[in-house]
């Protein structure tokens, strides 16, 4: 039932804040090489080509553009956040689109998609994101086939009797896990294009009649009894939130937000201080249970995966670099430098308790240097998160950053326009196509 009226215009402009950065890690994701088989197997299935696939100047059916385009965004670990469900921009805004230019739609159609699909993956699954993190499952992959499900529906205009079944049929698409963040591997990327692919299709099946369990949440063998033992929290605060999109989370650093309050901590020791790396002795980083069981199992990476995951190596190159960018966290010579080497050794983590209400994501760093000098800092809330967050400038400006050594600055232009006025552009393929068009 949600129509643009029933929108307040901060969930809006959140949400047109969620697309473009999307766009823009979708648009800087595609050029990187861990990217390349996704894009290489898309091309091979030959499929009609209904929807854009990101910078190729090609297509596929809706659906694999949406895996395409959803590997794209989530390649670079800079997507958008969420408390309760992960990842929701690369799950689904991909699918959104690519129905949206599928059938021509307007830019209100695709506003009120992105709205109600973050709305849904929040609800599918948030009463046991906590506890299924702690098993092992990713939230992204197991709850974002019901966000893109939710979108899709929308888009289609199904009924209510059809949307419980697409959510329902994307509940047997629920799985993933994160081992990920233990010993690497780039196949955490494509989790976000599967579930975009695989809710966008459920979404579909139930359009042309496939039916599923309606108890696929409370059921015996329901999500929340599959991934959890309990609970978490007061599901009914869940439900009460209006729009969960008011809380997406926008990240200034392309690494898992566990780690972010963690990495400010060092960047603020490195401004305030400017520490010698060679006189550093010892390094101690306070953080929540999370982060250590979600960002601190590896500390010397093998990969761009696995450098994403290291809470180690985010300080010992902030440390030793000044700070820890895309060029540090994919930089081969960074993973095998003896410096950020030798820094990562001396990183000490240690849980930190965490007050209720107070955000899991900070982190404080301390530095103890020869000559027994202490450097210290605190960052409990990190910029990005919905408590400190983003605006929609620093969006834009990081949508520039990202696409500055590649895209002309006229289209660059033109997507940024194009986004802020969504709300008057008739037809989503016009936007899809800009995204598309190859370099």
């Amino acid at each position: 039932n949600l129509q643009p009226d029933g929108i307040p215009q901060d969930v809006i402009d959140r949400a047109k804040d969620c697309l473009l950065d999307q766009i823009g890690c979708q648009m800087a994701g595609a050029r990187l090489p861990h990217v390349a088989p996704v894009m290489r197997h898309v091309a091979s299935l030959g499929a009609q080509p209904e929807a854009s696939i990101v910078l190729s100047g090609d297509g596929s059916t809706a659906i694999y553009a949406a895996y395409a385009n959803g590997t794209c965004g989530h390649s670079m670990e800079f997507d958008d956040s969420h408390v309760v469900c992960g990842h929701p921009g690369s799950v689904v805004i991909p699918a959104a689109l690519a129905i949206a230019e599928r059938d021509r739609l307007s830019g209100w159609d695709l506003l009120c998609a992105i709205v109600a699909g973050y709305q849904a993956m929040a609800l599918g699954g948030g009463q046991v994101h906590k506890a299924a993190r702690s098993r092992g499952w990713h939230p992204m992959k197991f709850q974002g086939p019901f966000g893109a499900a939710g979108a899709v529906a929308k888009l289609r205009r199904l009924s209510a009797e059809q949307t419980t079944h697409a959510l329902a049929i994307a509940g047997s698409e629920a799985s993933g896990t994160m081992e990920y963040d233990q010993s690497g591997g780039e196949v955490k990327r494509v989790h976000a294009g599967s579930a975009s692919r695989s809710g966008a299709q459920a979404a579909l099946l139930a359009e042309e009649g496939l039916t599923g369990p309606a108890t696929i949440f409370e059921g015996r063998r329901g999500i929340f009894r599959v991934f959890a033992d309990e609970l978490d929290g007061d599901p009914e605060a869940l439900w009460n939130r209006d729009f969960h999109l008011r809380d997406t989370m926008f990240k200034l650093s392309p690494a898992v937000f566990t780690i972010h309050g963690a990495i400010q901590a060092a960047e603020a020791v490195v401004a305030q201080h400017r520490p010698d790396p060679a006189a550093i002795e010892r390094i101690v980083a306070d953080v929540a249970e999370v982060t250590i069981h979600h960002g601190a199992g590896i500390m010397h990476p093998r990969d761009m995966i696995g450098a994403q995951f290291s809470l180690h190596f985010a300080i010992a190159c902030v440390l030793s670099r000044g700070h820890a960018r895309l060029e540090d966290f994919s930089d081969r010579t960074a993973w095998e430098d003896p410096e950020i080497h030798r820094l990562s050794a001396l990183v000490q983590v240690r849980e930190r308790e965490v007050a209720p209400g107070a955000s899991e994501l900070g982190g404080k760093v301390t530095v103890e240097m020869k000559g027994g000098a202490c450097l210290q800092h605190d960052q409990p809330v990190p910029r990005g998160h919905h408590h400190n967050p983003a605006s929609s400038n620093d969006v834009t400006q990081k949508f520039e950053q990202l696409t500055a050594s590649f895209l002309a600055p006229e289209r660059s232009g033109r997507i940024i326009e194009a986004v802020a006025a969504l709300e008057k552009l008739k037809d989503c393929s016009d936007l899809a196509q800009l995204i598309g068009a190859p370099i």
